[in-house]
């Protein structure tokens, strides 16, 4: 986005003198509240200092001190909401401002000399400058509390207020409406316009917030939809490589993606593969020197030379060693002592003839 979009180049030493940081460019910050309060608070910035060289214009027509010390006091007000709006107070802000300018109208209106006159109507038409404040620096909803606020200023001055002789003329030749018609008139419409605008602006920016939203979560499912895609190629080169007899090889997927879970037990699932594997390799190199080993055993049963196995690394290891420091004389197969192989033929002269004495 431009940074410039709202506020231009050129005032960006008064909004960081005046403003909270950060007002200049508003329009990126990714929080809705926040960036509403930064764009009000650019708006009171520019707004304070109207207010305070405005009433520098009635001073020429101040009759009295108190009026002076209502347009000082106004002044004073807009320096002290720029304070409040640079410390991020824009409520306040907002409220200085305006009732400081209407402090200064209805101040002018208390001291007229002589009395309420027909030429100090015109200055009800003065509240109209601050009935368009508060709809930009407050909310829409604030501007009928000062509609009807002004409205009571207007009626209270005329009915309240002392008029002059040349008010009483008018009223008595057009009746007491032509005092206070064309304000109120004029105050009710353009609190009426300044409403439905403000709506509108509004509404105009939750549509573009809601655009950018849309744009993020866009921006979001791509890049979800493409680190999805690129876990489902891992765990498909995973997979071909393992349908291959490759069972060492892993499913790298970062742990909190769409497929981590299904990668997690994909690797337990290699895993158990792979030590099946290596239980089945045991096993096999097991059984054939068992089998070596029934032929050796099988060998010296015979009498024949027997040749051991050797050791393997395998879990027979233990028994081949055994077998092999066994005593030949102990050895299974051997021929035990002080008894004729089988294979021997009997001498009969090695033995004592035995007489049959029969008488």
């Amino acid at each position: 986005m431009n940074d410039s979009l709202s506020f231009p180049e050129n005032t960006s030493w008064w909004l960081r003198l005046t403003a909270p940081p950060g007002t200049q460019s508003y329009d990126i910050i990714p929080d809705r509240k926040a960036r509403d309060r930064l764009r009000k608070a650019g708006l009171i910035s520019g707004v304070a200092p109207f207010v305070f060289f405005a009433p520098l214009l009635l001073a020429g027509q101040a009759a009295d001190p108190s009026t002076l010390t209502a347009i000082g006091v106004c002044m004073a007000a807009s320096v002290v909401a720029l304070v409040f709006n640079r410390l991020g107070q824009q409520t306040v802000a907002a409220l200085l401002l305006i009732l400081a300018m209407d402090a200064v109208i209805e101040s002018a209106l208390l001291r007229a000399p002589g009395g309420l006159g027909d030429a100090w109507l015109l200055t009800f038409d003065l509240f109209l400058l601050p009935l368009f404040l508060p709809g930009m620096l407050l909310s829409r909803n604030a501007i009928w509390f000062f509609l009807v606020l002004h409205v009571a200023f207007i009626l209270g001055d005329f009915y309240l207020l002392p008029h002059s002789a040349d008010l009483d003329t008018l009223v008595a030749h057009w009746g007491q409406s032509v005092a206070f018609a064309r304000p109120l008139i004029l105050e009710i419409g353009i609190g009426l316009l300044c409403f439905f605008q403000v709506r509108s602006t509004d509404q105009a920016i939750a549509r573009a917030d809601r655009a950018e939203e849309i744009a993020a979560l866009q921006r979001i499912i791509a890049d979800q939809k493409e680190q999805l895609e690129a876990d489902i190629y891992k765990l498909s080169e995973v997979l071909s490589q393992a349908a291959n007899g490759r069972f060492n090889v892993r499913a790298d997927v970062e742990r909190g993606n769409i497929l981590w879970r299904v990668a997690s037990q994909t690797n337990m699932l290699l895993t158990r593969l792979q030590t099946s594997r290596q239980s089945d390799a045991v096993l096999k190199q097991t059984e054939i020197e068992v089998a070596r080993l029934i032929d050796a055993i099988r060998a010296s049963k015979r009498g024949e030379q027997v040749i051991w196995p050797l050791p393997s690394g395998g879990l027979a290891d233990g028994l081949i060693a055994e077998l092999r420091n066994m005593p030949a004389s102990s050895g299974t197969g051997s021929t035990p002592p002080n008894r004729p192989r089988p294979s021997q033929s009997l001498n009969p002269s090695l033995y004592p003839r035995r007489e049959n004495n029969t008488r």
